[in-house]
């Protein structure tokens, strides 16, 4: 095994709504390819704060006359930062990992890729993984992504 990248992204509130696209040069062909990510934290603690953005939600999205119906702001607790995951290879999609769970592990080879991922062999050329920032809603929040390569001899075959 192969660590081409072990790094951390603070991600602040201004954030929300972009991209985040790092590039991994590939030298050489390997058997797959691991993708680890992880953030933290998940949830927004601050309940002041919390009402503040979800009472601001509401007024944004939901018209005065309909409002009563919508309850009352606890009803959308907890509030939560969502990032996510999309890989391309030599500017071919390769497939994302848009899903809430903070810590999650993705495999990409020619026989094999996780849910979400179109099978692609794990070839030399550039691979960008782009961090997408849905929402930050914390003051800080830190992603750490992990790109760690096999020859096809190591190839991983637990969880997958």
């Amino acid at each position: 095994m192969k660590v081409l990248l072990d790094n951390l992204y603070p991600l602040h509130r201004d954030d929300s709504k972009t991209n985040v696209s790092v590039e991994i040069p590939l030298d050489r062909d390997y058997g797959c390819l691991e993708f680890l990510c992880s953030y933290t934290p998940k949830v927004l603690e601050n309940e002041a704060e919390a009402k503040d953005l979800i009472e601001a939600g509401l007024e944004r999205f939901i018209p005065p006359e309909y409002r009563e119906r919508y309850g009352g702001w606890r009803d959308y607790l907890p509030v939560v930062n969502l990032i996510t995951l999309s890989l391309d290879h030599d500017e071919i999609y390769v497939g994302c990992a848009h899903r809430h769970n903070p810590e999650q592990r993705h495999i990409v080879s020619a026989d094999f890729s996780s849910p979400g991922f179109f099978r692609h062999s794990a070839s030399a050329g550039v691979w960008r993984a782009v961090i997408n920032v849905h929402a930050v809603v914390s003051d800080e929040t830190v992603y750490h992504l992990t790109v760690n390569a096999y020859d096809k001899d190591e190839v991983p075959d637990d969880n997958l």
